[in-house]
């Protein structure tokens, strides 16, 4: 039997009718179609949504460094080298060991001190900024 045949169908649609029925004269749907126009006006005149939505600045020039003479022999030479390294390196055995190594390496107090030391220092400014709370 297909859905559209079920009873199970025919319930929905009649409920379907009768919503669409009493919601037509609501004033909570009313208000709440007119709240959703506000917001809607209101988002669309912000400047993060004119920044985002904005064309781009025809006088911005863009620089492709794969073209420079300077740059761009190594950035190709990245490119040749990288992509092949990383396929391997993916596909390794080597690389699923280290992985459930380190794993079990950050899960053990050892590896919580490692971490706990090789995390950087707070800056200056922040602590500054804490203790003036």
């Amino acid at each position: 039997m297909a859905w559209d045949e079920s009873r199970t169908a025919a319930v929905f649609r009649a409920l379907e009718r009768r919503v669409t029925q009493a919601s037509d004269g609501s004033v909570l749907v009313g208000g709440a179609r007119s709240l959703s126009g506000h917001v809607e006006t209101l988002v669309r005149n912000s400047y993060g949504y004119r920044w985002l939505t904005a064309e781009p600045d025809p006088s911005v020039v863009v620089i492709d460094l794969r073209e420079t003479r300077t740059v761009g022999p190594f950035v190709r030479l990245l490119e040749q080298v990288v992509d092949p390294v990383e396929r391997a390196w993916e596909d390794s055995r080597i690389a699923a060991t280290v992985t459930t190594i380190g794993a079990a390496v950050a899960d053990s107090r050892t590896g919580q001190l490692l971490a706990a030391l090789l995390e950087p220092p707070e800056l200056p400014e922040h602590k500054n900024d804490d203790e003036t709370r």
